[in-house]
């Protein structure tokens, strides 16, 4: 990936060459995204309180993601629902992409994630494992909720000397009242967690599955293993309307005022130990 800026994908020439060429840039658009984190030194995490007695079950079904760090994903939505073993939840993020909105490529991104209740006692305080990270798996932290209206949820997860930092507000609906982002930002300041990474989420323009839709799911072929040219081919035959790939983590950059940095952690790359401008998410 080299030393280009990010931005520099928007400046991809107008595709001429079919359908796989089309899964190459919507890759390379992939790479070029990274996940709404902040980046700071140190390995401890902040202590957010979990909100006290949660009920899980109240917390579950679909909520629209509304305000998250550092993000430019559009049309971010998780479905939580519980998973197959006992105190377990699954949590599936779909979204569209930033730099995939600007190559005006129809498309939508679904990924699942399992979280542990390691003390039923206190089920606020969970653990999260996206399938796609790098550092395992991460806090899980559901801080305030009224059940019907609003939630938010911080995350912290640990990589050698660093720790990573994400802050969700959900929302049952489209729209927040700004009153509960005030009060999220209240919260935070008292956790002596900054807020200035938290960005809103645009829900207007949203795409849904369907024909000539692009899917970013499973597997990112060419940079993940088993993925072949000629499996390539066939999945983007002329009877193939869907094509399913994933999307990996990188590095966005920045430092923040107090000398923490912005991003999150990069995929391992030959010859890449640079850290670059933040696209985005």
């Amino acid at each position: 990936m080299g030393s280009r800026k990010h931005d520099d994908i928007t400046n991809v020439p107008p595709i001429r060459e079919g359908k796989a060429t089309k899964i190459l840039v919507v890759a390379a658009a992939v790479v070029a995204t990274a996940m709404g984190h902040t980046l700071h030194l140190g390995r401890t995490c902040p202590e957010v309180m979990p909100f006290p007695n949660l009920s899980v079950d109240k917390v579950l079904g679909s909520w629209y993601v509304v305000h998250k760090f550092d993000t430019d994903n559009t049309c971010l939505m998780w479905n939580m629902t519980h998973g197959p073993l006992p105190d377990t939840l699954l949590v599936k993020e779909t979204r569209q992409l930033a730099v995939l909105d600007t190559l005006g490529v129809d498309h939508t991104h679904a990924i699942t994630a399992r979280v542990d209740i390691p003390n039923p006692e206190v089920p606020g305080k969970m653990r999260i494992r996206w399938p796609t990270s790098l550092t395992g798996s991460a806090d899980f932290i559901v801080f305030d909720t009224d059940y019907e209206t609003y939630m938010a949820v911080f995350e912290c997860d640990r990589a050698g000397l660093l720790h990573r930092r994400s802050v969700a507000i959900l929302s049952r609906s489209r729209n927040i009242d700004v009153m509960f982002v005030n009060r999220v930002r209240r919260l935070l300041d008292a956790a002596g967690v900054s807020h200035s990474a938290l960005e809103a989420i645009d829900h207007d323009l949203c795409k849904t599955k369907g024909k000539n839709n692009w899917h970013v799911d499973e597997e990112l072929f060419g940079l993940l293993p088993g993925v072949t040219e000629e499996e390539v081919r066939r999945r983007v035959s002329e009877d193939v309307e869907n094509y399913d790939i994933s999307q990996i983590e990188i590095i966005g950059d920045g430092v923040m005022p107090e000398g923490d940095f912005r991003g999150s952690i990069i995929r391992g790359v030959p010859g890449n130990s640079d850290i670059r401008s933040k696209p985005h998410v």
